[in-house]
């Protein structure tokens, strides 16, 4: 894969596109339609500024890597880390002015232009101070549902899958926090505070909390749309279930990932109810 595509961390920018695509449909309903290009542009600025957080993450974050992570592309030799944080730069600032002059509602980039500066925030304070910067990483995820909701210009709809993406991320961070214990000597994690089996205990916690957000979306629907979405998310949840089992059995990569790709299916999932 080429390096500079590898700091942005692909998975992550679809995720986030499905993001903005999801909130649009939870806020929009049928009228989604009407804000097809403003969605487009969204989605654009989005991209570039998660693509520009994980690349400002892989410049912090070179030195621990070379042990946790010694296949991403600065400790692997692929990319100077002067290289990364000029890339970096360049995404951050592109997926602000897209949002900027692209769309004539204001709101969203006030909403990107706050989680730029608490993605900055994170990488440069919050992320040594363990459970605040997993906080913080759940807000912006959370984050960029009120985005989509203010794109369409209803983020009231929003609310329920801005609390189901902070609490499964925050869950999420802090299986990754453990995964990276042993490299993260110089950051302040929850796990080395409290210890692996009381952080894995809150990170259940969030998670059971997480799922029952989930549902509260039923209401909206009715008939295929209803059964698509029971579906749908019944079987996200099973597989970030999957995951927290994972990670309480010491494999803490695949659990971490699981959940991510449980996160993945919920917004799929009712994506796919709204378009019945």
């Amino acid at each position: 894969m080429n390096p500079y595509l590898a700091l942005t961390r692909p998975g992550n920018v679809i995720l986030t596109a499905i993001a903005v695509v999801a909130g649009s449909f939870i806020a929009a309903g049928n009228n989604v339609v009407d804000f097809q290009m403003e969605i487009l542009i969204a989605s654009i600025s989005a991209m570039m500024l998660v693509g520009g957080g994980n690349a400002l993450n892989d410049y912090n974050d070179r030195e621990s890597d070379k042990e946790n992570h010694p296949n991403r592309p600065i400790p692997a030799g692929l990319i100077s880390a002067e290289d990364t944080l000029i890339f970096s730069r360049i995404l951050l600032a592109g997926g602000l002015l897209v949002v900027l002059f692209g769309l004539a509602n204001k709101l969203p980039f006030i909403v990107a232009l706050i989680g730029t500066v608490a993605l900055i925030s994170y990488e440069n304070q919050l992320k040594a101070l363990g459970l605040s910067g997993n906080i913080a990483v759940g807000f912006m995820s959370g984050a960029v549902f009120l985005f989509a909701g203010m794109v369409v210009s209803d983020p009231g709809p929003t609310l329920w899958m801005f609390g189901l993406a902070f609490l499964a991320t925050v869950s999420r961070e802090i299986i990754k926090d453990i995964q990276d214990l042993e490299g993260d000597t110089d950051r302040f994690t929850l796990p080395a505070r409290i210890g692996i089996s009381k952080s894995l205990i809150l990170a259940g916690a969030l998670l059971i909390i997480a799922w029952s957000l989930s549902f509260t979306a039923i209401p909206q629907f009715e008939g295929m749309a209803l059964n698509a979405y029971v579906i749908g998310i019944s079987s996200a949840n099973v597989l970030m279930l999957i995951g927290f089992q994972n990670a309480r059995n010491g494999n803490y990569f695949s659990g971490q990932k699981n959940i991510k790709q449980g996160m993945g299916i919920a917004m799929l999932a009712f994506i796919a109810a709204a378009g019945l």
